[in-house]
């Protein structure tokens, strides 16, 4: 060891004068033994290098002050603070094996590149590596993992409700912001994305509004995908299981021009049969011929492409464009089972009369620039995200199909969002204040599928269609800024304050205004066309206590809102056409902190949430929902997230959220469809739909080194407490349990791994009627999944 000490010595005091403009390092492992192909990237940069076959690196000396982050694959990311004037040697950098400490966690939560410790704000952080240990191909493997979050699926990936700490939506527009490298998910049909080469998922707990804006009053999932470096890498992956589940990726990732050109490109498909049978002896028609159909195939094709332009040290391109394409002849897309004693009793039947088919395609594209000065840097991250939809034969207390204007089934005018953000960050150059500040606007073209579509009447008009549209066109824009200050060494300051202003138009039409009849279109009266507008302010301050590097307390006060909209149908005059938005206030009490030489990391919070004016469909007339902002609630409850390696090898992770929940002030009204007299319901008292008391993971793994390769087994426990499905509170999913399992090889070119899923089958309800007042229908979880992936690496 001395005498690889020594040679690694000599070669940094040779070359140290070739590069007089730069900072030369070497990283080793405990044992000294040079590390090759180990990343070092400059916080808040696009600049970085990887360490040759020595394990030695060149960085150019770009600030008297900046942070790097060192990374390789089974060995701990590091987090090291550079100060050229103090160093004349080079940087020597040790970095322990993943077995024997863990990683420091550096995220993206308040747009700036920091340690987890640091960030004054409850977020979870799920590496690629543990994306990959916990087989999280969507969003349903977080159930759990994040305390205090939930996810409920109705029957396909892009209709959904995301849930954190009982904060949720009713309608498409969503309550948890989605972020998929930097773009920004706006309506709920652009969610149920594929996991692919994920770098890191974020998951921020509690409102967001100062630095994300709109609808982030629960939260914000931050994602974000692998990009192209200066090494040239590939990898094919196939993953086989039951159901006839099959997933295959592939991906390659290369400098096109060392240092200033880089290009990175993956593509992936999947398939999985659903694991329904249509039973149609008690359907109306009771059609033989789709008696035992399986229901819920889906098939998936994606692709992800990155571009990287490094002229020099002070400018950056990227650009980024995503696609997924979700396809089904046997389409889960609104169906339900009517009585939730019918569904948990056969969990695997459902009841239709026809068998649907869908199609949506997701496009992201997006163009970041950066400029960075001496002081600060500039980001520019233009975005536009297309949303297409069709759909026939979906059963939900009819016949639903898209409509064009000349086709039954013929696909929807796509959604289409345009926004561009223009933000302004300062360097870390020693300074006691640092901020953020920036603007953002969007356009946005939308409809939602529960409005657009048309339905059979075959009673009242033979042969023909009812056609209901409603069209919107949004516009928003905003400003914000977040400072902080340290005011000693020990003690920061955070305060930010973001403005939104957002403009609707909406067009849309009543039942019975058009009809299609053959091939005719018949218009009894023209759409109706309403506008709204709506603005918030988005405070934000926090104090933060810094007893070491390695330990951080805060308090903190955060206000939330969801935007305001306009109801998509003619109601009484008496009532409004738009509804406001909803608002929250967040009282936050954090510690994070990591002991015993970086083998124990934990992080608990307690939390406030007043959520005030919520959105919720009332009936307002016979047949006429109207969106009405009827109520307040209370959220209360602490997380706590715990990591630790007992013993080399050995790792356990815990998370727990315990969350107390009630309606408050929360009045329903209804019309009684056959006396037609109001009916007003106080729900004051009534715990929170979708909201368990408690969530519980429990990850324990332990890896064997053989022959430089690694042999892991890992096994997962989660809980989810109790909880209502609907307002009412009388659709009720018991406490239920998972258990997984996972098996792994691990080598430099070859990864094997055996996985199970739900191993005991627990049957439980997914998605529930968020309001049971006139009638019950639910989606029953997916049952046990087992199967194998390989994954061959160069």
């Amino acid at each position: 060891m001395k005498l690889k000490k020594a040679v690694i010595g000599i070669f940094l005091l040779v070359t140290i004068p070739m590069f007089s403009q730069s900072i030369n390092g070497v990283v080793t492992a405990t044992d000294g033994t040079p590390i090759p192909n180990a990343h070092i990237d400059i916080l808040n940069s696009d600049q970085g290098t990887i360490t040759n076959t020595k394990g030695v690196f060149v960085l150019p000396l770009r600030e008297k002050l900046f942070r790097i982050v060192i990374s390789k694959l089974g060995y701990t990311t590091r987090t090291m603070t550079i100060i050229p004037d103090q160093i004349s040697q080079g940087v020597e950098i040790v970095l322990e094996k993943t077995t024997t400490s863990l990683e420091e966690i550096v995220i993206t939560a308040q747009k700036r590149e920091q340690t987890i410790i640091e960030t004054p704000l409850a977020v979870s952080s799920l590496s690629g590596k543990k994306v990959n240990e916990m087989r999280a191909w969507d969003f349903t493997t977080l159930n759990g993992v994040v305390p205090n979050y939930t996810y409920h699926e109705l029957g396909v990936g892009f209709q959904q409700v995301q849930v954190i700490r009982g904060v949720q939506v009713f309608s498409e527009n969503p309550a948890v912001a989605t972020y998929i490298d930097g773009v920004n998910s706006i309506d709920i049909l652009a969610n149920g994305v594929q996991l692919s080469e994920i770098e890191r998922i974020e998951v921020l707990r509690g409102p967001q509004g100062t630095l994300f804006g709109r609808n982030a009053m629960g939260g914000v999932v931050n994602v974000l995908t692998k990009k192209p470096t200066n090494k040239t890498s590939g990898f094919a992956e196939v993953n086989l299981g039951n159901r006839n589940t099959q997933r295959y990726v592939v991906g390659i990732k290369t400098p096109i021009i060392k240092n200033t050109l880089f290009l990175g490109v993956d593509g992936m498909y999947t398939s999985k049969h659903g694991f329904l049978r249509n039973d149609t002896s008690q359907t109306l028609l009771q059609n033989t011929a789709i008696d035992g159909h399986r229901v819920g195939d889906e098939e998936s094709f994606y692709t992800n492409l990155f571009l990287k332009w490094l002229p020099g040290t002070k400018f950056s391109a990227t650009f980024n464009i995503k696609q997924q394409m979700d396809i089904s002849d046997a389409s889960a897309f609104f169906t339900t089972v009517s009585d939730e004693k019918i569904a948990l009793a056969n969990p695997d039947k459902i009841y239709l009369n026809r068998i649907g088919e869908h199609k949506r395609n997701l496009v992201n594209t997006s163009l970041a620039l950066k400029f960075y000065g001496s002081d600060f840097t500039v980001s520019s991250i233009s975005a536009y995200q297309r949303v297409g939809l069709e759909f026939k034969d979906i059963e939900s207390g009819g016949f639903y199909a898209s409509f064009d204007g000349k086709k039954i089934g013929a696909p929807l005018d796509p959604q289409q969002v345009f926004s561009q953000e223009i933000r302004i960050d300062s360097k870390e150059n020693g300074s006691p204040i640092q901020y953020t500040m920036g603007v953002y606007g969007f356009t946005q073209q939308a409809f939602s599928p529960a409005s657009n579509f048309a339905t059979e009447d075959p009673v009242n008009l033979p042969g023909g269609y009812i056609i209901m549209k409603n069209e919107q066109d949004n516009f928003g824009i905003a400003a914000f800024g977040q400072a902080s200050y340290s005011m000693t060494e020990k003690i920061k300051m955070t305060g930010g304050i973001r403005y939104d202003f957002e403009k609707r138009k909406s067009a849309y039409n009543t039942l019975g205004d058009l009809l299609f009849v053959g091939e005719t279109i018949i218009e009894n009266n023209p759409l109706v066309k309403k506008e709204g507008e709506f603005s918030a302010i988005s405070p934000k301050v926090a104090l933060s206590y810094i007893p070491g590097k390695e330990m951080t307390l805060y308090a903190s006060y955060t206000k939330g809102f969801r935007a305001g909209g306009i109801n998509g149908l003619n109601v009484p005059e008496i009532d409004k056409e738009t509804y406001d938005p909803e608002y929250s206030d967040n009282y936050e009490v954090g510690y994070k902190a990591r002991f015993v030489n970086k083998k124990i990391y934990v992080s608990a919070t307690s939390f406030l949430i007043n959520w005030k004016d919520l959105q919720f469909s009332n009936l307002v007339a016979p047949l006429t929902f109207a969106i009405e902002n009827v109520g307040d609630a209370r959220s209360m409850g602490i997380e706590l997230e715990a990591s630790a390696i007992p013993v080399k090898g050995w790792q356990l992770d815990v998370s727990l959220g315990y969350n107390d929940t009630e309606y408050q002030d929360f009045l329903l009204r209804r019309i009684d469809p056959v006396t037609f007299v109001e009916i007003e319901e106080q729900l004051e008292g009534n715990r929170l739909s979708n909201a368990p008391k408690t969530t519980l993971f429990i990850a324990s793994q332990y890896t064997f080194p053989i022959n430089r390769k690694n042999l892991t087994l890992r096994g997962e426990f989660r809980n989810i407490g109790t909880y209502y499905t609907d307002i009412q509170n009388t659709l009720e999913q018991e406490n239920y349990s998972l258990f997984n399992a996972r098996l792994s090889y691990e080598s430099n070119e070859l990864d094997i791994a055996v996985w199970g899923q739900n191993l005991f089958d627990k049957r439980y309800i997914a998605y529930g009627t968020p309001d049971t007042s006139f009638g019950r229908s639910t989606n029953m979880a997916a049952p046990r999944s087992i199967g194998i992936t390989c994954r061959y690496k160069f």
